[in-house]
């Protein structure tokens, strides 16, 4: 890692939304135009959401939703682009480990924009979470919309 950064939780859900704002409007290649990442920002106050943090900083953010008592999923994470490759990610996912550990989960999940609609963004992501030992489980075509497939990816935790 080369920079030196905090993961906390983030409880004001004021801060959250206005955070993810800032961060997914810098995003385009992965999170589109407003209209399209809109629905984060009300998903943001309905879940714990973690931030990446250095010297004042806030560098990134995820937010986590226990899906069953089996799962979580990582509903969002998303980095400042000129922080990326800088470890933060990882961290990211290893804290979510922990978090669906102490749920008493054993499996996280992550939904990604599928393969079959190329994507240079998503086609990094999708390499992203495999080295951070997520296997690609189903991708499903309909599931986002018309045009926008989904890949539902898997790791085991327990």
């Amino acid at each position: 890692m080369s920079e030196n950064f905090q993961l906390t939780e983030l409880p004001c859900k004021i801060e959250c939304t206005a955070l993810c704002d800032a961060i997914l409007s810098d995003l385009p290649g992965w999170f589109g135009p407003y209209d399209v990442y809109k629905d984060y920002l009300e998903d943001v106050k309905t879940r714990p959401v973690f931030i990446a943090q250095a010297g004042g900083e806030k560098l990134g953010l995820m937010a986590l939703t226990q899906t069953s008592h089996a799962s979580v999923d990582i509903h969002l994470l998303a980095i400042r682009s000129e922080h990326h490759g800088k470890g933060i990610g990882r961290a990211f996912v290893e804290l979510a480990k922990r978090y669906a550990r102490y749920c008493g989960a054993t499996y996280l999940t992550v939904k990604t924009l599928g393969p079959s609609c190329e994507n240079a963004e998503y086609a990094e992501t999708r390499k992203f979470y495999a080295s951070v030992g997520f296997d690609p489980l189903e991708e499903f075509i309909d599931f986002w919309g018309k045009d926008v497939p989904m890949l539902l990816q898997c790791q085991h935790i327990g």
